[in-house]
């Protein structure tokens, strides 16, 4: 039986038949990245203009027959625990006097954890994934306890803390040593930034403190995880070697596991010792999952297989995730809406798209032009990007005079700082952007909560974690610019669509269909379908990572 199926996801065509050299052969010379791939037992051509051709001959000569698309179910998931009395579980949090009462997904998740061990808590943003670490550690007695967390929030986590279970617990935030400053080693609760738990070592990376190796941890928790995704970093090496030892819980936190494709979940796995429960190694896993071949420069695993499997295979040995829309019933939906606004500045999008190197040349001089012709197409994106905040600034401006009239208060979010000082400084309301600490963060929100402000201008990139408190009195967004990655547009929805908002959320997109905005867009989307259908075991056929899409544009502006 010779079969085709043309797989969407990854833009290939998947050849199964017998051996048969000179179809093999036609194979490999379809296109130089056709390979076979041992862990799927299957031949793929990638589909692209020289290999169309070649393929539709491959079919016809030989008699292959479209392959029957296998009807793959969303993945099901029952979080109840066989053996575990949540009812008891419950008592045990009674019982530590919490300052508020665990939910039942929350006490699902600590009987997940229980039962697994090490785990990625990949819970919505929103649900509480803090309060689930911080009450496992608490009802297991496992102190001393590190928690390592982005620089933004680890100020949040001392707070959060102290406020769940009160002043006698023991913790200490570790921040660079000076003369005037010594840090506490002895606390029960330890929390230091990723910034700052590695540093070089020659070409490797060692630990910045030694107390990180030498205190035996009981638990530790790794919040917003996917810090940790590339192995190769510092960080990542640091927190190998931190949990190293058998004896301590690992918690990593996340609800983006994945931010772009599944290779990512490698270096997480391997942090929780759970790999093997996957895949026998990392060649079997990229393989397998992520569709990995060698390739003219080495390996390449951006792909998405078998995702559906690999998200079955994680839920259960090692990754708990539920969506807020199925355990918070009582929370109202998210309205989203695109709103096309106008340019100011049409010109010199048309100039930087069609000749770039000449508009750089008259804008900002013959270095810049020279210095952007070594990856001419990134620097073109960049400029871009940036025309188009620049060209939409007026109509945000003139969007906020008008929505001064409803009186109601709305968040607006941005990636560029000139633009959102400019209006910052225009309607006289505080910003939440680059260098403004943890608990300035915090300050700037409650003061915003009960002041007559109308706006909070923020970075998405600082903003976009470690910020609590906006769903209490607000239910209104925009969002001014498009980011690289979904993950971040759900971290900042998530900060008014949360636990506390009573209102539904309605979060709009200005953009333009003059700039890179719309394939800006469908770059987003397409990333989207890939991470939903990892992250949640849902079906979801994607065309790609979409960033053909923003090179498509750069194309045809050139012909």
């Amino acid at each position: 039986m010779r079969t085709y199926l043309i797989d969407s996801i990854n833009r290939t065509v998947v050849f199964e038949f017998d051996y048969d050299e000179e179809i093999i052969q036609d194979i490999k010379n379809s296109d130089y990245n056709s390979r076979f791939n041992p862990e799927l037992k299957h031949w793929v051509i990638p589909v692209n203009d020289w290999s169309k051709e070649k393929i539709k001959y491959i079919v016809s000569k030989y008699n292959f027959s479209p392959a029957e698309k296998k009807e793959e179910k969303d993945v099901v998931v029952d979080y109840s625990i066989k053996g575990i009395d949540l009812a008891y579980i419950k008592g045990m949090c009674d019982s530590r006097g919490f300052s508020y009462t665990p939910r039942d997904y929350q006490l699902e998740a600590l009987g997940y954890a229980l039962k697994n061990g090490n785990i990625i808590n990949g819970d919505d943003v929103g649900l509480g994934k803090t309060f689930e670490a911080i009450i496992y550690a608490e009802v297991t007695n496992s102190f001393p306890c590190l928690v390592v967390t982005p620089a933004s929030v680890k100020y949040n986590w001392s707070e959060k803390w102290a406020e769940i279970v009160g002043p006698h617990r023991k913790i200490s935030v570790i921040e660079t040593e000076t003369a005037k400053r010594k840090n506490d080693w002895s606390a029960e609760v330890v929390i230091i930034n990723y910034d700052i738990i590695g540093k070089k070592q020659g070409r490797g990376a060692t630990v910045k403190f030694p107390e990180l190796l030498s205190t035996e941890w009981k638990m530790q928790i790794y919040d917003e995880a996917h810090f940790l995704k590339e192995k190769k970093a510092q960080r990542s090496k640091a927190a190998k070697m931190i949990t190293k030892p058998d004896n301590t819980i690992i918690q990593l936190l996340t609800g983006t596991a994945t931010m772009s494709k599944p290779v990512e979940l490698w270096n997480l796995l391997l942090l929780i010792k759970s790999e093997q429960n996957i895949a026998e190694d990392w060649y079997q896993f990229v393989r397998r999952y992520c569709g990995g071949y060698v390739g003219k420069f080495g390996w390449v695993t951006d792909g998405a297989t078998n995702i559906l499997e690999l998200n079955q295979k994680l839920r259960d040995t090692c990754y708990i995730r539920r969506e807020k829309k199925d355990v918070l019933k009582e929370l109202p939906d998210v309205i989203t809406e695109v709103i096309k606004v106008p340019i100011t500045n049409k010109r010199a999008i048309t100039k930087a798209e069609t000749n770039l190197i000449e508009y750089l040349t008259e804008t900002k001089g013959i270095e810049a032009a020279e210095s952007a012709q070594e990856a001419e197409h990134l620097v073109q994106i960049g400029v871009l990007r940036k025309l188009s905040i620049e060209g939409k600034v007026k109509a945000i401006e003139s969007y906020l005079k008008d929505w001064k009239q409803s009186n109601e208060k709305l968040v607006v979010f941005g990636l560029h700082r000139t633009q959102l000082d400019y209006l910052s400084e225009k309607f006289k309301c505080p910003l939440i952007a680059g260098g403004v600490s943890s608990k300035q963060k915090q300050k700037i929100v409650k003061d915003w909560q009960v002041s007559k402000d109308q706006f909070l201008f923020a970075n998405i990139e600082s903003a976009g974690t470690g910020v609590d408190g906006l769903q209490n009195v607000c239910s209104n967004m925009i969002i001014t610019e498009l980011p690289w990655r979904p993950s971040d547009l759900w971290q900042v929805i998530g900060r008014l669509h949360r636990s506390g908002q009573l209102f539904t959320s309605n979060v709009k997109y200005l953009l333009s269909d003059y700039t890179i905005d719309m394939q800006m867009w469908q770059m987003l989307q397409a990333k989207e379908e890939v991470i939903t259908a990892v992250n949640k075991g849902v079906d979801i056929k994607k065309s790609g990572s979409g960033m053909r899409e923003v090179m498509k544009l750069l194309r045809k502006k050139k012909k």
